[in-house]
């Protein structure tokens, strides 16, 4: 199986609801087409680098999966018929994986990103650095 990561767009003045429709749709889809989902992240609503049609920001979501190679073309035509969809990328990162490897890798990945976050209060501490520093940089103190 070729192992694909696709993001896409929605409209960001839709329902929760519709939101979470649009995510499971795509995912059913996948599965619907023999493929395995590895991963599913929702980025939030975020400002667009330019305009889409009327819309300046767009809520993100990553889909990281495999499947055969005609599981991009039966993706990439569901998002494009789907009018909440602005835009989507797909890039395949290889071509020969075993799914169940990558979904053990993803777990091990969470479990230790898990332990790591428990105690990198850290790690909250220096987003919150990098965010005075770049008001500093707004005011002009810089």
């Amino acid at each position: 199986m070729r192992h694909y990561e696709t993001v896409f767009i929605i409209q960001p003045e839709i329902s929760e609801e519709d939101y979470k429709g649009v995510v499971k749709k795509f995912g059913d889809l996948l599965e619907k087409q023999k493929g395995t989902t590895i991963r599913v992240e929702e980025w939030g609503t975020q400002r667009l680098a330019y305009r889409l049609g009327k819309f300046d920001k767009g809520a993100y979501v990553l889909l990281n999966y495999c499947g055969e190679s005609g599981i991009t073309a039966e993706l990439g035509r569901g998002l494009k018929l789907d009018d909440r969809v602005l835009l989507f990328q797909t890039v395949k990162l290889a071509d020969d994986v075993d799914p169940e490897e990558l979904l053990l890798k993803e777990m091990e990945g969470r479990k230790k990103g898990v332990t790591e976050a428990e105690p990198g209060q850290a790690g909250v501490e220096s987003g919150q650095e990098k965010r005075v520093a770049s008001e500093e940089e707004v005011k002009g103190d810089v």
